[in-house]
């Protein structure tokens, strides 16, 4: 039977699982030659039933997810052959959204020859364009425009792209904009306009600059027709981890008009429980005032790359002072191979089904695919299986930080103006034995500030600035400007090693066999 987890979706914030290259992949490959790839004894379903996108023949199903171009097959027709998960999916029950793969493009995952970006008439540039704005039209439900992020100017990311200016990272973004506007098919796909910027100044220049793209008015004189204007917004670099910020942006946003008839908002890379909340908050005030039809969105690829690092989702915690997920090394032993004991942590109908014994195929002395005796008890549909576990959990877990939060708001509810600086174990903020008390506090804020009867809500940013720095997970003070800094996940800060490895397994091209 098919758990839905769809149908356990309320009017919340929707996560968006990033989904690895890899596992992608990996299920067409078990699918294509089934005999030469092994099925765990209690896969009823075969290997098949990993496909979370499927609402029929899945263990699990989820109708949300996110792709990346920068890990994808750009030939739709080898995309559509080596990646069914995504493209031969019931669109009409599934949303995908599209990464135009910036971030890549950035960090220098994908080449790119950086030296006539800035030409209107660059022919690298232009081709590149041309590619993911093909697989964008032919892939997703709704895409993000190619931007080139801030950070991409900054640090060693700078001395990878020659470009040593926030202006660049913005010219080159207006230029793919331009781009996309120009040859986009309407109707193919919709399109988020990408609001970038490092710190809450140039944020708001990016702002500046790009805002006329959402605008019917300015498209219709400027391209010749309306319907080639953006129709959603994704918030990043700060304006997706500064809440100062966040709230900027979307005051920005009504007071140009640019709210109305605008049906996706996305966030580009953050997994928090806590997020998960405030961005809900958020949604149900835009809804309420704006526009009844908008969704906020928000992605994490935590499932798939902490599988690469040999990690597990084990047990999630709601309490006031450890509001998450907890994972811990993931069961490796070359001992157990054969073994037919049940798996621990079998809170997924994935990890339900399987033995130890699934997981650790490999004893002392096999030797894998490729002829190597490896460390690792693992082949690789066992990677597959606990990233499929790991997606799972963490969807509901944003499921239910959110149940939690809405019970918490009507049992204890507190007002934002009650919060207090504390330090260490302090707990005079906490109300609830379950929920931060900033998630609780946030709901009276967004209730404020997002009230169009507000006239005062740009001050009462200011007054906030504080409170609002405690939920962010960024100061907003200064620029990122450390290489590490640029590939934080949600548990880790990744060194270069680890980058080739998560970024190998979220192309697809990590492969233990």
């Amino acid at each position: 039977m098919t758990v839905d987890l769809g149908k356990k979706h309320h009017d919340w914030a929707v996560y968006l699982p990033a989904i690895s290259g890899f596992y992608v992949t990996q299920l067409q490959k078990m699918e294509a030659n089934p005999t030469e790839w092994r099925c765990p004894e209690g896969f009823e379903k075969g290997t098949a039933g990993m496909n979370f996108l499927d609402p029929e023949d899945s263990y699990y199903f989820y109708p949300w997810g996110l792709y990346s171009g920068g890990h994808a097959q750009l030939d739709p027709v080898k995309s559509d052959e080596r990646e069914p998960m995504i493209q031969g999916r019931d669109r009409s029950k599934t949303m995908i959204l599209g990464d135009s793969g910036g971030f890549q493009l950035a960090t220098g995952v994908i080449k790119m020859d950086w030296s006539n970006a800035k030409d209107p008439n660059d022919p690298v540039r232009t081709a590149f364009c041309k590619k993911i704005l093909t697989w964008l039209e032919h892939t997703s439900d709704w895409s993000m425009t190619l931007d080139v992020p801030a950070f991409a100017a900054v640090g060693k990311l700078s001395e990878r792209t020659g470009l040593t200016e926030f202006q660049d990272t913005l010219d080159i973004s207006l230029l793919n904009l331009d781009y996309f506007l120009r040859n986009r098919n309407p109707g193919a796909t919709k399109f988020l306009n990408v609001l970038s910027g490092s710190n809450e100044e140039n944020s708001k220049e990016w702002y500046d600059a790009v805002k006329h793209f959402s605008n019917k008015s300015f498209v219709q004189e400027a391209y010749g027709e309306s319907d080639r204007a953006l129709e959603g917004y994704a918030f990043a670099g700060i304006n997706m981890k500064h809440m100062y910020s966040v709230l900027s942006r979307i005051l920005d946003l009504r007071e140009d008009g640019l709210l109305e008839g605008k049906d996706w908002i996305h966030f580009l890379g953050t997994g928090r429980l806590n997020w998960a909340c405030h961005l809900t908050s958020i949604q149900r005030q835009l809804r309420k005032h704006d526009n009844p039809n908008v969704t906020i969105s928000f992605d994490a690829a935590s499932p798939f790359i902490n599988t690469a690092y040999g990690q597990t989702y084990t047990h999630n915690e709601f309490r006031a002072k450890r509001f998450g997920y907890f994972m811990d090394r993931a069961f490796d032993n070359k001992d157990m191979k054969g073994s037919k004991m049940p798996m621990p942590f079998a809170h997924s109908p994935i990890m339900e089904r399987l033995t130890v014994g699934d997981i650790c195929v490999l004893g002392h002395g096999d030797k894998n695919r490729n002829g190597k005796e490896c460390t690792t008890s693992w082949d690789t549909l066992s990677y597959a299986l606990y990233m499929g576990h790991s997606v799972y959990n963490h969807i509901t877990a944003v499921q239910e930080a959110n149940r939690l939060a809405d019970m918490e708001k009507h049992r204890t509810p507190t007002h934002w103006k009650n919060w207090k600086k504390v330090k260490g174990s302090s707990v005079s903020n906490e109300t609830s034995p379950y929920v931060p008390g900033t998630i609780l506090m946030f709901e009276s804020f967004a209730e404020e500030v997002l009230d169009p009867a507000n006239t005062n809500a740009r001050q009462m940013l200011e007054d906030g600035r504080e409170f609002l720095k405690e939920i962010s997970f960024s100061d907003g003070s200064a620029e990122q400007s450390t290489f590490g800094a640029l590939f934080e996940t949600d548990e880790y800060d990744a060194g270069n090693s680890e980058m080739d490895m998560q970024e190998d397994i979220m192309r697809g091209d990590f492969d233990v066999e």
